[in-house]
């Protein structure tokens, strides 16, 4: 895919995201999308579209209260068929705890669709607040 391709497509992608609109995520992601998050999360390498959407749903309630969830887009590269995008993330975990961190997410588009998210964050910030 070109550039601004990618860069359209991310961004359609966290636009549906952000406002709950998981037929719009569906319709982004390539059905074998693979999602990569930090291996302190514990939620193993989802594969496929429904395993990805629900892996991601479950980890959202299970770690975080959603309605205190605020992301900030900082900046985005986009080259071809990759876009990288930088976020501060604030939030409340479900356990009642202040939460912020920095993301670094790695797009992977091929022919219209997302065929891989990469999540990058402090590992160690995220277990030390959120999982102990």
């Amino acid at each position: 895919m070109d550039t601004e391709a990618s860069r359209k497509l991310v961004l359609d992608y966290l636009t549906a995201q952000g406002s709950g609109d998981g037929a719009k995520m569906v319709s982004l992601l390539d059905p074998n999308v693979v999602w990569r998050p930090p291996a302190a999360a514990g939620l193993g390498v989802p594969k496929g579209r429904e395993a990805v959407l629900g892996a991601m749903a479950e980890a959202g309630t299970k770690f975080f209260d959603l309605a205190t969830m605020k992301v900030d887009v900082k900046w985005i590269v986009a080259e071809g068929d990759k876009v990288v995008i930088r976020q501060h993330a604030k939030a409340k975990t479900t356990r009642g705890r202040d939460y912020e961190n920095e993301y670094v997410w790695v797009y992977l588009c091929r022919d219209g669709k997302i065929v891989e998210i990469e999540e990058h964050t402090d590992s160690q910030r995220f277990k030390e607040i959120v999982i102990d």
